[in-house]
């Protein structure tokens, strides 16, 4: 994850026009994320790479819901997708994303104990 001083940094010369553009930016990524199928998949792959079946039946969900939400997190660059045969495989491909969702996952497991 970065520091408060890398982000500051990042953020340092941009305009109100472009901070704006990058708060909607950040709110379509965190939409892509608020999906609890997501996450679970998330859960799922940040293990190792899986195939579509084993997603499937980690998330105990259809295949349909499963590979519409495949799609979505690997069009937002959260995952990985390589075609081997007639399988598909998905791997995690923003770390820093799994990071996040690890650390806001243990803060507010904290709260359920």
């Amino acid at each position: 994850m970065k520091s408060k001083i890398q982000v500051q940094k990042a953020v340092k010369n941009l305009t109100p026009k472009q901070m704006e553009n990058l708060f909607s930016t950040m709110a379509g990524y965190f939409g892509v994320l608020s999906e609890p199928t997501r996450l679970r998949i998330m859960y799922a792959v940040c293990t190792g790479e899986k195939t579509v079946s084993e997603v499937i039946e980690l998330c105990g969900s259809s295949q349909a819901n499963v590979s519409r939400h495949l799609v979505a997190l690997f069009k937002a660059g959260i995952l990985n997708r390589r075609k081997q045969g007639v399988a598909v495989y998905y791997s995690i491909a923003d770390n820093d994303t799994v990071e996040m969702c690890q650390m806001v996952c243990s803060r507010l497991a904290q709260g359920l104990h």
